[in-house]
């Protein structure tokens, strides 16, 4: 989706609506179809097939729509109060489907089919309008037909005068590795979106089973995540301030921190549980909504980065990579966390609690506790070696446009240099793309 995303422009409508724009108003009705997949009585095939139609409308949304702040404007502090805006709203909009299924929950007996459906009904009507009003208050840059041929010419003189086909598209997907800074931000992404996700997997187990208390202690636990709209404002304020390193570092301490803390309550038992689990919960939620924040924030710049290397805007091509990974982490996590509470014998059951093993009650605290921290540790790692921060993009973004606008690469700053390759992971002498700009034809229409 990212790759067709990136390349619409070829093609008349593509110009016409623009890359981006063009495929969230054709994915808009995707939210409505998902109002068929809660229809209560129907076969096998049917909840696959409409459940394989609404993932892939949805990703035709939302790849396009991850590219929007890289279209919409260069500025640091502007994309930023647009990624926090936008992370906001999500918050809201996560309290918001709490809040509705509780509501409903109230007047339908839980067997009942109604709720479900009428929960989705509203949440897609309500998304439909969200996604018109995004698509007339956002803007991108529409490539116009002389712009579209220099593209193509430049694509066709890329892969050896043919055109693109199934090898060349792979070989771009995995050319995104190419950059050094988007290699450490899947490293973070994945590893501390995989600590999430074995959270999320065993937290109510480790509360109930582990701890002895209720299903009620864990969602009074989880409802904390009220502290994501401060968190996130605060966050918004403090990337413009610091550097992404520093604030992922913080984060990454606070969830480090509370995956102690769960094996200390665990192990210990020590008075004043409850508190123990409050304070502990706070400080995952603080540095939860952190990870949550930075990697979205963090990503329109890279693109850029791209742009500095290859000469193109494949932001499209990143998106659609972001979210490869992290589909595979959240799935694999799952698969990992299931795999490892099987082999400590966990009892599933559909009644009620039961008495679990030791060995299980081991493995889930082991895995709130260990293997959220050995994820963190693993993204910690990644992020001290991040460089990308506001001071080093206002560099690399400057160096940029003095490219666009036909500047010699011999004319760069020494300083500048060192920032580019850094930050790109490739030297800045074998950039074939803007050495054009040294050509006698280049140099005489200057």
């Amino acid at each position: 989706m990212g790759n067709i995303s990136d390349n619409v422009y070829k093609y008349k409508i593509g110009r016409m609506f623009g890359r981006r724009h063009l495929f969230i108003l054709i994915a808009a009705p995707s939210v409505l179809i998902a109002i068929t997949m809660w229809v209560a009585g129907m076969n096998f095939w049917y909840y696959l097939i409409s459940y394989l139609i609404v993932t892939v409308l949805m990703s035709t949304l939302q790849i396009p729509w991850e590219t929007l702040p890289n279209e919409m404007t260069k500025n640091f502090n502007e994309r930023t109060k647009m990624s926090t805006s936008r992370m906001v709203i999500a918050g809201l909009g996560n309290m918001l489907t709490q809040f509705v299924p509780a509501f409903l929950f109230k007047y339908f007996p839980k067997t009942s089919p109604e709720p479900y459906i009428l929960m989705q009904a509203i949440f897609s009507v309500v998304t439909f309008f969200l996604i018109l009003i995004t698509y007339h208050s956002t803007w991108e840059h529409f490539v116009t037909k002389s712009e579209a041929k220099k593209l193509e010419a430049e694509a066709l003189a890329e892969n050896n005068g043919q055109k693109p086909n199934l090898k060349s598209e792979l070989k771009n997907y995995f050319s995104t590795f190419r950059i050094k800074t988007f290699r450490l931000h899947m490293g973070i992404y994945l590893s501390s979106y995989f600590a999430a996700q074995l959270f999320t997997t065993v937290f109510v187990y480790y509360i109930v089973y582990v701890l002895g208390k209720t299903t009620a202690t864990s969602g009074f636990l989880q409802s904390l995540s009220i502290v994501s709209i401060p968190v996130t404002i605060i966050a918004g304020f403090a990337i413009t301030k610091f550097s992404y390193r520093a604030l992922d570092l913080f984060g990454f301490s606070l969830i480090l921190i509370s995956a102690i803390d769960w094996g200390f309550v665990a192990y210990v038992r020590p008075a004043g549980e409850m508190a123990w689990l409050i304070v502990g919960m706070v400080f995952y939620e603080i540095g939860l909504y952190i990870l949550y924040f930075a990697p979205w924030n963090a990503f329109p710049f890279i693109p850029d980065l791209d742009t500095l290397v290859t000469g193109k805007n494949r932001a499209g091509l990143f998106a659609s990579v972001m979210t490869f990974i992290n589909q595979i982490s959240v799935g694999i996590a799952g698969v990992v966390a299931g795999y490892l509470l099987d082999f400590a014998h966990f009892r599933q059951s559909t009644s009620g609690a039961v008495t679990q093993p030791q060995s299980a009650i081991n493995m889930i605290t082991f895995i709130v506790s260990g293997g959220v921290g050995i994820m963190i540790i693993l993204a910690m790692f990644f992020v001290s070696r991040f460089h990308l921060s506001k001071k080093t993009f206002k560099i690399l973004a400057a160096e940029l446009v003095r490219l666009q606008k036909g500047g010699s690469m011999k004319d760069v700053d020494p300083h500048t240099k060192a920032v580019c390759e850094d930050l790109t992971g490739v030297k800045y002498d074998s950039i074939e793309f803007w050495k054009k700009n040294d050509l006698p034809d280049n140099n005489s229409k200057m």
